[in-house]
Order: structure tokens, then C-alpha cells, then sequence
């Protein structure tokens, strides 16, 4: 009858196997999960997942220095906390200086109808193709319904219809503003002060233009009632009242 063989006989390979856990010593499950942590490891070095630094005791932390006193006068510091979208400007309409923080985008007339709230010119298409809202600047009449404000605060001039006049009364008006009044040259109103301000440049230039030259200097202007005729008569009238005053 043959020897029973005990568990430790049947499977030799058990013989060095120690418990898991334990003694201190190293079993082989231990090895073989420590060998493959340390495999991810080293290929997660190599491939620069990880990065290590060893501190330099010569390495000192950064001290603060105190900042020098600003030399910025008021002025530069608070324009330096104007937005991006916004500037500092000072606008000179009829005669008056406005400072102003204006947005880049606002055109002209925006600015002074809703911050300025004057009512010297009118807005017609808002696209620059009827003269409405035109002024003269420096001489030359444009449509301030395109013109940008942040870009007329280097000193321009910008003259309106207010500027013109001295009062509401007839003779207090503009001659070419009493001439628009006497000859008609108007009738729902709405591009009279566009108007108004284009001959101005005109005559400015030119104090006894043609009718090619008036057409000419009034091609930006639209009238809606289609009041050419008494427009160009105004002019004339107003070309005449001029030469005559000066």
C-alpha cells in the first residue's frame, strides 16, 4: 500500500512560498506586483509623465521689491482704466469744448444726441446716403451718422446748424438758414439742417458757385419732397445775401 503524500509533498514548488503578508519577508506575489509598478513608473519617466526636481539648497525665495513712485501725471493714470472700447476725448462743437469717455463705435451724432443732448442735426437713413445729419468739420461737411466720435477729439472743429445761428428769430438766423426760410427750400424738414450745413461748406470755398457746382457740392443730400428747385433758389439767394454782407 502506497505512502499518502501530504499537500506539501504533492506540490514542491509551494515549499519557498511564504505568506503574503507579514514577517518582513518578500513573497513572490509581492515581487511580481512591486516589478510591474515599478515597470509603469520607469516607462512613465522615460516617457516625461513624470518630473522630478531636486530642490537646490542654494535656491532663495523671491523678495518683493518696493516699486518706484509713479511718475504718471493724473491724467495718464485715468486714462489708463478706461476700457478698452472706451476713450477720453474732447470734442469742440460751435465753439464749446466737451471732454467725454465716449465708446470707439459711437458715431458722432450718437454721441451728441444721447450724451450731449443736442438737437442741431437730424438722422435720416443712418447709413451716410441722405446728408440728414450732416455737419461740417474743419471746413468739410460730412455725415455724422458715420463719423466716429473717438476720432474727432484731436482738436477738430465741428460746426452745426446751432453754431450758425444766434437765435430762432428771422433775423437772428444764418443767412443761409433765412434764405432756406424765405425761399422755401424745405418742406417736411427732415434734411434742412443736412442741407443747410453742405451749402455752408460751399459757400465757404466757393461764395458764387453754378448750378453745376451747388448740385455738385448737395449730391450727398436727398430730399424726400423732392424740393430741388427751391433748394437751389435758397442757395443762390443765400450765395447773394452773403457777398452782399461781406
Amino acid at each position: 500500500m502506497a505512502d499518502e503524500m501530504t499537500p506539501e509533498q504533492e506540490h514542491p514548488e509551494h515549499d519557498n512560498e511564504q505568506p503574503e503578508s507579514g514577517g518582513g519577508q518578500v513573497t513572490r506575489r509581492q515581487f511580481l506586483v512591486g516589478a510591474g509598478v515599478g515597470a509603469v513608473v520607469g516607462a512613465a519617466g522615460v516617457a516625461g509623465v513624470l518630473s522630478f526636481v531636486k530642490p537646490t539648497p542654494e535656491t532663495k525665495p523671491a523678495v518683493a521689491q518696493p516699486s518706484a513712485p509713479s511718475t504718471a501725471s493724473p491724467v495718464t493714470q485715468i486714462a489708463s482704466n478706461v476700457p478698452p472700447t472706451m476713450r477720453q476725448v474732447t470734442l469742440n462743437i460751435d465753439g464749446k469744448s466737451y471732454d467725454l469717455t465716449v465708446d470707439v463705435r459711437m458715431s458722432l451724432w450718437e454721441v451728441m444726441v444721447y450724451q450731449l443732448g443736442l438737437s442741431s442735426s437730424n438722422l435720416g437713413c443712418d447709413r451716410a446716403q441722405c446728408g440728414a445729419c450732416a455737419v461740417v468739420v474743419d471746413g468739410r461737411a460730412v455725415n455724422g451718422c458715420t463719423l466716429l466720435a473717438a476720432r474727432l477729439g484731436r482738436g477738430q472743429k465741428i460746426i452745426t446748424v446751432d453754431g450758425l445761428n444766434k437765435g430762432t428769430r428771422l433775423e437772428e438766423l444764418h443767412p443761409i438758414a433765412r434764405a432756406f426760410h424765405q425761399q422755401g427750400g424745405y418742406q417736411c424738414g427732415l434734411c434742412t439742417r443736412g442741407l443747410i450745413m453742405s451749402t455752408y461748406a460751399l459757400l465757404q470755398k466757393n461764395p458764387s458757385p453754378n448750378e453745376a457746382e451747388v448740385q455738385d457740392a448737395l449730391a450727398g443730400n436727398i430730399c424726400r419732397c423732392g424740393e430741388y428747385a427751391k433748394v437751389y433758389d435758397s442757395v443762390f439767394r443765400a450765395a447773394e445775401d452773403m457777398r452782399k454782407k461781406a
